[in-house]
């Protein structure tokens, strides 16, 4: 009897359970691309302030005269101060090898600046004036967008529109037609990133520049690439 009793059980747990489970219905499933192209808004110049003198204190003075001196050029050239940030300052000894014995040459302080730039036809002059203000070396400049998000959200927008045609085009051509959407995965949205740019320029190399040329030409920037994927299900009438 209560082997009986355990059998029952067992039964209506099974049926239960195949009653809730959803009946799959008719679909397609399919893989929606969606790419924008733009060319950059913004710009993030790195630069570096160099002082190198017989003592710690006199290399922090001349570094710091000359970053004061760079910081007034760049705000004259309408840099708010949230775009400004300093990134790094050190101070280390100079040493020279001669006939196999380490030489104390003085003190060497360096200070770095990130300065984001949302005008980028301020780009070519601004470097040039900063390294003519002070600046010791220009180590590189990043790419990107003021606002990343609208890029990605149009780059999502065009793969969801990408997956309906595709869902829509096998529908007719296979003589269904297409329902609703039941299931949408975000498979893969690349993030606007910042492109780096190979740069390296000292002050002396653009102070000659600027004696035997005319102005700087402007930057060439490119564009760059927002791409993402979705993944949906359309349900089939």
């Amino acid at each position: 009897m209560k082997s009986l009793a355990s059998l029952l059980f067992l039964v209506l747990l099974t049926v239960n359970v195949y009653a809730h489970e959803p009946i799959e219905q008719d679909h397609v499933k399919v893989v929606g691309v969606g790419e924008v192209e733009k060319e950059p808004d913004q710009a993030t110049l790195n630069i570096s302030i160099e002082a190198k003198e017989p003592d710690l204190i006199t290399a922090k003075k001349v570094a710091d005269d000359k970053y004061r001196k760079v910081l007034e050029v760049i705000k004259k050239a309408g840099i708010a101060d949230k775009h400004i940030k300093a990134t790094r300052i050190n101070a280390q000894p100079e040493y020279e090898w001669r006939n196999n014995a380490r030489i104390y040459k003085g003190e060497r302080v360096s200070r770095s600046l990130a300065v984001t730039i949302d005008d980028l036809d301020l780009v070519s002059q601004l470097m040039q004036d900063v390294i003519e203000g002070g600046v010791s070396r220009i180590d590189g400049m990043q790419t990107g967008f003021k606002d990343p998000k609208a890029l990605q959200e149009l780059a999502l927008a065009a793969a969801a529109d990408d997956a309906k045609h595709k869902a829509e085009f096998l529908a007719k051509r296979l003589g269904r037609n297409l329902g609703d959407a039941y299931s949408i995965t975000e498979h893969n949205v690349n993030a606007a990133r910042p492109v780096h740019r190979g740069m390296a320029m000292s002050a002396d190399m653009a102070v000659s520049a600027r004696a035997a040329a005319p102005p700087p030409p402007d930057e060439m920037f490119g564009s760059q690439k927002v791409r993402a994927t979705v993944n949906v299900s359309f349900g089939l009438l």
